[in-house]
């Protein structure tokens, strides 16, 4: 199923679209943005909506990643997160309130207000990345496999990894050091954001 055909199933079913949106915790005017592809798809909605109607929904990549609220930001200047998280030497604290300098814009920058700065900790992306190395992020941009991105947890928590794909209500990734692959619970997922490298839109 495919979410242009989310209103002829309802139909079938004898719902409304105010009955699904219910289900999902949304207002009827997101529902109806989401399903003519004006909003993204949420992870947990794609759950509730396989509930709902009994089956598979197929979204593509893009489509089902997840976002968050851009951050405003003052575009001459761009906010750095760094913080260690507590408990976990990879992880990111990643919060308004967190941000420690404000740095310009990386070379050949021509975008918004939409870029972050994040100051990675432990080792487990070297040698792609070290501790202490300074990566700007494209907020809200999703990633394609392959694709380095800052994984945004609902904790207020972040994490540099390679982005793998997304399937069956969770999230893939790999590391380098040491090498492995790793899984989320995409309903713990906030936002997928890729890492920028000049020449990207």
């Amino acid at each position: 199923m495919e979410l242009s055909d989310i209103p002829d199933r309802l139909r079938l079913m004898r719902r409304s679209q105010a009955d699904l949106a219910r289900t999902l915790d949304l207002d009827p005017s997101s529902l109806t943005k989401t399903i003519k592809g004006a909003r993204r798809v949420q992870p947990a909605e794609v759950i509730q909506i396989e509930k709902f109607f009994g089956e598979k929904l197929s979204v593509s990549t893009t489509e089902a990643a997840p976002q968050a609220p851009r951050r405003r930001v003052t575009p001459s200047k761009i906010p750095v997160y760094g913080y260690a998280a507590m408990g976990d030497g990879d992880r990111i604290a990643y919060a308004d309130s967190q941000v420690i300098d404000y740095l310009d814009p990386p070379p050949f920058w021509r975008g918004g207000d939409d870029l972050a700065y994040v100051r990675l900790t432990g080792e487990s992306m070297e040698p792609r990345y070290f501790s202490g190395e300074i990566v700007p992020v494209r907020l809200n941009l999703p990633p394609a496999k392959g694709q380095d991105c800052l994984i945004e947890f609902n904790d207020n928590t972040a994490l540099v990894k390679t982005y793998q794909g997304q399937r069956d209500g969770r999230i893939f990734a790999e590391q380098y050091n040491e090498r492995r692959g790793l899984d989320f619970e995409a309903t713990s997922v906030r936002a997928l954001h890729t890492i920028w490298k000049p020449g990207m839109i």
